[in-house]
Formats: structure tokens, sequence, C-alpha cells
């Protein structure tokens, strides 16, 4: 058995190992490859952005974002074409299960296609053997070895995309979160390189009369069918039906499965590649380690200015109508940024369960000796959201105070300062990230000139969630001369859907109603729709105005194409949603811009955008 072991092991090292480790090594210096472009990408932003905001702030007469040389007109005209790729959704389904099976976007289509390019030129090249060659005897190790080292080769990029703290993430600034896609694709993409690595060799035992014989004497075969088996448990329970079902079994049996793949993979593997085992080994423990590390000096205060060092954070629930609760995290002595989310841990409640929320207000800018209260809202559905829900309820004839363990901030928001117009789309609970983003863009220096907000929801109650926020918002973007509105569509119609039922007053204490007509186009053709709705104005000024519209269901183009049909610079465009409103905009977007031939001669400027799903 040994004998056969160390042949096998010879033949690799001294027939194909040598090429395989520059297929190897090929592979990483690809993945290099486009993290450099992505980071000059992100620089080149960065640099975008501080000039034309320095240039606001000299003379707020011009529209920094409008291309002026040749240099800025090629770029922006390659960038748009990127984004008209990128953007599309060609397919998507929206059933509770059909869903789970929706493909990426066009843009990480084509990518996931040079991936996959790229993985068949270094599985291929060179490969197949002729009668006439002196390896040909060895025909079927070749394909074999060859397509070990693929796979194995992919090991430490699966579990590197699986971590929160990692390189990529850091220099290109895409956060951990958009990277979740191509994890996934990624291991679907070595399960099926697995099946080349061991039916080759398959394919040659059959031949030769010796399956038995491998299974009895090479221990290391059924490590390798077992870790095949582990990777192919990961790729079937990680669509997202099963992690749905039950999120918290989904992330504890998924690391177990994780940890198990690495223990077999490194009794499978020969000694020289088993680099690859180590390397995904660093990521996971580098991952996990600086995870702990700000868990512990965010809950203990260590590096806070607070004399009381009491671990965690004191928080009170509240229940809101439509099934949402907010929690008010007080004495938050940190930062964060508008858009990104946190990790929470509630042991009075859910001991053992961590959950991510995004922050739905913004951090204020105050004197180091001073803290700020943070926010989450959070939609009940089941499980530990439910049961917060029904905590706040009977919290709120108590008063009792509860305490919470947060790790974070985490995520990688978009910088919308230097836009010139920004329209940001929300359903439902989406609006915890438009919100924040909102508060920003109105309270900080920047280029934008004109915020349309759209809120849709279902019932006028829900309104409550965020009305002192938006009127924040009215008076802050009132004072600085801003335009802004923002329009709440209530789907829902009946008697308790109006605002005045809701008992909101307008600023000025009554409420105008008017009778309107709102025509729009349907998303699924040229047809149009004429929706009689009511519309109420419950706070207006010179410049900024918030207007609540029943019975209506506005369609994508209705919310994009005016505001980018008057905009003088570049338009942002942010939507947080379910699957269909995203690949709605995904789908309008990149026809609007194709339509009007942004920076391609026309004069139209730039669209911009980013989309938030919610789901899993």
């Amino acid at each position: 058995m040994e004998a056969l072991m160390g042949s096998m092991s010879s033949m690799d090292m001294g027939m194909f190992t040598s090429e395989n480790k520059a297929i190897a090594l090929g592979y990483w210096y690809a993945i290099a490859s486009v993290t450099g472009l992505l980071l000059a990408g992100r620089l080149i932003a960065s640099f975008q952005s501080h000039v034309r905001r320095a240039s606001f702030q000299r003379d707020d007469s011009k529209v920094p974002s409008r291309t002026e040389t040749s240099v800025a007109q090629a770029y922006a005209t390659v960038i748009t074409t990127l984004r008209e790729l990128g953007y599309s959704q060609p397919l998507w389904f929206s059933g509770s299960l059909s869903k789970c099976f929706t493909p990426p976007p066009l843009g990480q289509c084509l990518l996931l296609a040079a991936y996959w390019l790229m993985l068949l030129i270094m599985l291929w090249s060179n490969v197949i053997l002729t009668p006439s060659s002196s390896q040909y005897a060895y025909k079927w190790e070749k394909v074999g070895f060859r397509a070990a080292w693929v796979s194995v080769t992919q090991i430490p990029f699966i579990y590197l995309l699986s971590c929160k703290f990692n390189p990529i993430s850091l220099l290109t600034g895409v956060s951990y979160v958009r990277l979740n896609w191509l994890h996934r694709w990624s291991a679907r993409t070595v399960f099926l390189t697995i099946i080349v690595h061991w039916a080759y060799f398959f394919r040659e035992w059959v031949l030769s009369d010796l399956v038995k014989w491998e299974f009895q004497l090479m221990p290391m075969v059924k490590y390798g069918f077992g870790a095949w088996a582990v990777i192919g448990w990961m790729t079937l329970t990680g669509f997202g039906f099963f992690r749905a079902l039950n999120h918290e079994l989904f992330v504890v049996q998924h690391i177990c499965a994780a940890a198990a793949l690495l223990w077999l993979l490194y009794v499978h593997v020969p000694a020289y590649a088993q680099y690859n085992i180590w390397l995904s080994v660093a990521f996971v423990a580098f991952d996990w380690l600086a995870r702990i590390m700000l868990g512990v000096l965010r809950n203990t205060h260590i590096l806070s200015w607070r004399t009381v060092k009491a671990a965690g954070y004191s928080a009170t629930a509240e229940a809101l109508p439509g099934n949402m609760t907010r929690l008010t995290i007080f004495h938050a002595d940190f930062t964060w940024k508008a858009g990104q989310h946190i990790h929470l841990s509630m042991p009075t409640l859910r001991p053992f369960e961590v959950h991510p929320f995004t922050i739905s207000n913004t951090a204020i800018p105050a004197p180091s000796n001073s803290t700020n209260t943070l926010e989450l809202m959070i939609r009940a559905h089941s499980g530990f959201t439910r049961s917060l829900h029904n905590a706040a309820r009977k919290d709120a004839l108590t008063g009792k105070k509860r305490r919470v363990f947060i790790n974070g901030p985490w995520g990688m928001p978009p910088d919308l300062r230097h836009f010139e117009t920004v329209v940001l789309i929300a359903c439902a609970s989406g609006a915890s990230y438009i919100t924040p983003i909102l508060q920003r863009l109105v309270t900080h220096t920047g280029c934008v000139a004109k915020l349309h907000v759209h809120w849709i929801i279902r019932s006028a109650q829900h309104l409550t969630w965020f009305e002192s926020s938006l009127r924040d918002a009215l008076r802050k973007a009132q004072l600085r001369g801003m335009r802004l509105q923002i329009t709440v569509h209530v789907t829902q119609t009946g008697d308790d859907s109006s605002i005045t039922s809701c008992g909101l007053q307008d600023s000025h204490g009554e409420i105008s109603a008017i009778d309107s007509e709102a025509s729009s186009l349907s998303t699924t053709g040229n047809e149009k729709q004429i929706m009689s709705t009511m519309e109420e104005t419950i706070a207006q000024g010179l410049h900024a105005d918030l207007r609540v519209c029943h019975a209506s269901r506005p369609t994508v183009e209705s919310m994009i194409r005016p505001p980018v049909e008057v905009a003088l610079g570049e338009t942002a465009i942010v939507t947080c949603g379910g699957l269909v409103i995203t690949a709605q905009t995904r789908n309008f977007v990149a026809a609007l811009s194709d339509e009007r031939a942004v920076h391609k001669g026309t004069g139209a400027q730039g669209i911009f955008m980013h989309n938030e799903t919610y789901g899993y």
C-alpha cells in the first residue's frame, strides 16, 4: 500500500508537479490582478469624489459631476459601458421557492464566465495526450492530477471570501456581503472540478479492475470522496431556501462542515499541496481572531472614555405598528457610516444567537467625551425577531431595559456626496437603509443639489417608523437650500390608511389633501396605467416637502426617469427592497442609460446604481 501511494505521489512530483504548481500560481496572479484593478478603481473614485466636493465648496454654482475634459469624458464613457453591461438582471423569479434559483445579474454572470474560462484553460491546457506522446500511459493520471491542483488551489479563495476581515474587501472597498455570491459560486465550481479529478482516476481503476483494491488499500481515496461529499452537502444547503428555513441551524452546520472539510482535505492531499489547507486555516484564523478582538474591545469599552465599564450596552425595545420593533441602544461609544450594520446578541432573550441588523440612524459628530444613540428597526418574522417584538410589548408595561452585545459596524456603503442628484427608493423596512443615507446627505457638505426619496409601505400607520427622521431631514434640507422631495406611497386602501386616522399632522398643524391622477408606465409593457390617488402633503417648505400618496403603487420608471431627465450632473440611484424591485431597478437603469446614450456625445450625464436586497 505504502509503495503504491509513494509511486502515485512520485508520479505527480516527478512528471506533473512543476507544471501544475505553475498553473496554481497563475490562478493567484489572476486573483491579484483583478483585485489590483478594483483597487485602482477605488482610488480613482475616491480622488474624483474629493475633487468634486472641493470644487463645489469653492463655487456652489457649478456642477462638478459634469465631465469637462476629454480624459474625464473617455473615463466616464468606459465606466458607463461597464455599468450598462453589469446592471442588467435578465432573469429573476419571485416565488417563495423559485426566487432561490434566480441567476446573478449580468455583470456577475460575465465575471463568473471569465472565472470559469480561466479555470477551463488551467484544467485542459496541455493535458490531452496523443498515442505518440511519451507520457501516453499516464493519460488518465495527468488530467486527474491537474484537476486536483485546480480544485485544491481554489479552496483558500473560497475560505477567504467567507471572511468578514479579508484582504480583498480591505483593499477594494467591496463589503464581504457583496462577495457572498462569489463565495457560493466558487464553491459550486469546486464541486464540479473535483468530479473531473476523481472521474479520471476512477476511469483508470475500472479499466484496470482496481476499484475494490484502491478503496481497501488507499485510505486517502476514502477521505477524498468524503471531502467531495461534504462540499456537495455545503453546496446544497447553501441555497437560499435552506438558509431561510432555519438560519441559525444553517450557520452552525456550515461552520462544522467547513472545519470537517479542511481536515478531510488535509488527510487526502499530498504534503507538497497541503499549503493550500494551511492558507485556508490562516485566513479563517485571522478573521475570527480579528472579530473576537473587535467584539471584546467594543463590549468591554476598554478604549472608551466611559468610567462605567459594564459589559455590553443598555437598550430599550419599543413595539411599533406593522410588527416593527425599534431597538434603541444607549451610549454607543463608537461611530459608524450610513448604511452599515452590526451583529447583535441579546443573551437574556435568546442566548447563543447573533443576528445582523442595519443601523437606522446616523452617528452624530460629537466631542470625544460623549456618545451616540444607535437605533435598529427590526421587522418581526419568526425566531429572534418575533421573540424581540413580543418582549417589546411586555417591556412597554414594565419599562425594562435589556443588555445587548455588539460586534461591528460592518459593511462598506457608497459615499453619495459627490453626485448632483440622488434618488433613494425603499420598500417597507428597507427604509432603515436609506434613511441614514438621507440624513447624512442633508447634514454633511457635498455636491448633492436634488434629493428624491420614495418609500413604499402597505399602511399609513407604518409612516410612524421613520416620521421623525424624515421631518428632521426636511428641516435640515430647508436650512441648506437643498431640494428634497419625499414621497410615501401607501399601497393599502381603507379608512384606517389615511394620515388623519393615524394621528399624524404636518408641520403647520393641518394636512393639505388633494385628489390627483398619477400616470406611469407599466413595468410589463408600454400601456399606461392611470390611478386616481389621494395625495396628502404633511410637511412642506420652499425647497422641501413630504407627501403621502394613497392607493399608489409606483412603477420604477415613474420614480427614476423624471429626476434623471432633469439632472444637470451625475445621478445616483439607491434601492433597498426585495428581489423584484431591485431587479426592475437594475433593468430600467441599464435601459435608460442606453436610451439616453449617457456619456456618448448626447450630453446626458452618468447614472450610478446601488442595490441592497433583503432576504436570503
